[in-house]
């Protein structure tokens, strides 16, 4: 998976540095942004503390930060989109599996391998766009290190409304989308093997990266 976009989602949920920039929103309108900068302020507040790896304290603490982020993801649209028309080609139980797998595998690689973004990891979020009715684009930048060892990362995330909240459904950095990627990866395995083949790939991903923890 694209190193950047690890970073990215790793910051979103993780980020541990400056506070994150916030620009003024109607009170009486429903912020992408502003519920964006909550969750990233709400995973802060979960690692505030630091436990052992192999601690109970650790896993309670990466399972609270599982649930932050699960409440601000749309796994079922990723999933839809990422599969593309293979979406309606399989059955209501194939698609609920699917889902589970793919968000199985998305928190095991990017929440519990979390150590990979340093507590000198600063996001700030810069504006939101609204780019359809119920969809909108949320600007930040990722900044990483000091001086000579220091990296930027501009950074895209594309949500959508139900109800009244947002959620993420796709992420964007250097030009690279996260959903485009997982097509790309998933419509070749499926022409090269079949759906199941597919499936049985991203549950093993999932429990190999679950288990090297």
């Amino acid at each position: 998976m694209n190193q950047s976009v690890l970073v990215a989602v790793l910051s979103w949920i993780l980020v541990r540095g400056e506070t994150a920039l916030v620009v003024p929103v109607a009170a009486h309108s429903p912020s992408p942004m502003a519920q964006l900068i909550q969750s990233t302020e709400a995973a802060r507040a979960c690692l505030r503390r630091s436990y052992p790896f192999w601690s109970p304290e650790a896993e309670m603490q990466r399972s609270e930060v599982k649930s932050l982020i699960g409440a601000s993801m749309d796994y079922a649209e990723m999933s839809r989109r990422a599969l593309g028309d293979h979406w309606g080609h399989i059955s209501t139980d194939e698609r609920s599996q699917f889902v589970a797998e793919l968000r199985k595998l998305i928190e095991n690689r990017y929440v519990a391998r979390g150590g990979l973004v340093g507590p000198d990891s600063q996001i700030h979020f810069q504006r939101e766009a609204v780019t359809t009715p119920g969809t909108a684009s949320v600007y930040a930048t990722v900044s990483r290190g000091q001086g000579r060892r220091s990296s930027r990362l501009d950074v895209e995330y594309r949500v959508l409304r139900r109800a009244d909240r947002w959620f993420v459904y796709d992420l964007v950095t250097g030009g690279t989308s996260l959903v485009d990627s997982y097509r790309d990866e998933f419509n070749a395995i499926i022409a090269r093997e079949s759906f199941s083949a597919l499936l049985q790939k991203i549950a093993q991903q999932a429990d190999e990266v679950g288990s090297d923890r």
